[in-house]
């Protein structure tokens, strides 16, 4: 899924692989923040919704960052933006609404 176009740097550049820029891969620690978050909303405890309130202002750092660096213009050179990009920062949104709004616990008794 191509998050951006750069002649300069070897055509599209996605979330694993960015072609001959220094960018890295950030498509990794995505997917890790993914299975974590997933994991812990599994678990559906408090301790765990905790942590997913940290792992998403991280993922939301972490998506902001990227998008940053993948959309600067550097030298004259400014990379057209692909719907990839657009579809990962929706996503990071959405991850994190679904973790600032967890749905109630049933098994849990308000008035106890």
């Amino acid at each position: 899924m191509p998050w951006v176009y750069v002649s300069s740097a070897g055509g599209r550049l996605t979330a694993m692989d960015t072609g001959t820029s220094n960018l890295g891969k950030p498509g990794i620690l995505f997917l890790f923040f993914a299975v974590w978050i997933i994991v812990n909303m599994a678990i559906n405890r408090l301790w765990s919704k905790r942590v997913n309130l940290a792992l998403g202002a991280l993922l939301m750092a972490w998506m902001v960052r990227n998008y940053i660096l993948f959309t600067h213009c550097e030298a004259g050179i400014c990379p057209d933006k692909r719907w990839g990009l657009y579809l990962n920062v929706l996503a990071c949104i959405g991850t994190f609404i679904s973790i600032l709004f967890p749905p109630d616990d049933p098994h849990h008794d308000k008035n106890a």
